[in-house]
């Protein structure tokens, strides 16, 4: 799990989302149950229709601007205009003004605390880490809502800092964000890892900045978000990728590999 000569393990930076919480129930579901609030008569198959096409919409914004959830500002043009896109492919009329503020509450609504749930294995985890004397961080690509979303789930305390993009100014895997989670908490990256479900935003962008990471795989059969700085032509094919990292299936794995 660590590079050769690594001294004593002390902190264990973690992403948020599909590692620490998800979307309840999932994201399709909770679109289809936001935009039938929002008045647009749409059903489940047409919702994942736009989701998938949305797939390609936000891969190409990561290879054109990959900083766009690095400022609030950014993040809610960006995700007002991917929503309004799925918005229009579910049947949404109206003028540009009028969509444009359902894609901005839609992507409210996907922030807000209770849109999402903790995984099963979180809290148990997360204080045996605590007992052991070591010192945790949330390191994600989220916008201020984060701080709100852990305390709303009890989460917070747990955590010495929730270091979210768009409040430092550097989305993952830009070197900077992890660079400042390492400032905030007076940590030696030779004596962290990070805890991700991305490979390249979090393994990736973790060993820019020096630390070791681990990629949680909760579908343990490699579900192509997990690659999705890297696959982006055949959604969905990642039969021929190699890993040079360790993988678990579960966040309380990881207590495996810290003994």
């Amino acid at each position: 799990m660590r590079h050769a000569g690594a001294p004593p393990l002390r902190t264990v930076f973690l992403d948020l989302g599909d590692t620490l919480m998800h979307v309840h129930p999932d994201v399709p579901a909770l679109y289809l149950r936001a935009i039938r609030e929002l008045g647009v008569d749409t059903d489940a198959v047409t919702v994942g229709e736009a989701l998938h096409a949305g797939e390609r919409i936000y891969r190409d914004a990561l290879r054109q601007r990959p900083d766009f959830e690095s400022s609030i500002t950014e993040a809610r043009r960006f995700w007002t205009e991917y929503n309004r896109r799925i918005l229009e492919r579910c049947g949404a009329t109206g003028d540009h003004a009028t969509l444009d503020d359902m894609g901005r509450r839609l992507a409210e609504r996907f922030w807000s605390p209770p849109s999402w749930r903790v995984f099963p294995d979180v809290h148990d985890t997360l204080a045996t880490l605590r007992g052991a004397g070591l010192q945790l961080a949330v390191v994600s690509n989220f916008t201020d809502a984060l701080v709100a979303v852990c305390e709303t789930h009890d989460l917070d305390g747990y955590f010495d800092c929730l270091v979210a993009s768009t409040t430092v100014g550097a989305q993952k895997p830009d070197v900077a964000i992890f660079r400042e989670a390492l400032r905030r908490t007076g940590a030696d990256p030779a004596a962290s890892i990070h805890v991700g479900d991305n490979y390249v935003a979090d393994i990736l962008g973790a060993r820019a900045a020096g630390i070791d990471a681990v990629l949680l795989d909760r579908s343990r059969r490699g579900v192509a978000g997990m690659f999705d700085f890297t696959r982006r032509d055949g959604l969905g094919q990642t039969a021929d990728v190699r890993l040079d990292c360790p993988v678990i299936g579960g966040l309380d794995e990881l207590l495996t590999l810290v003994e």
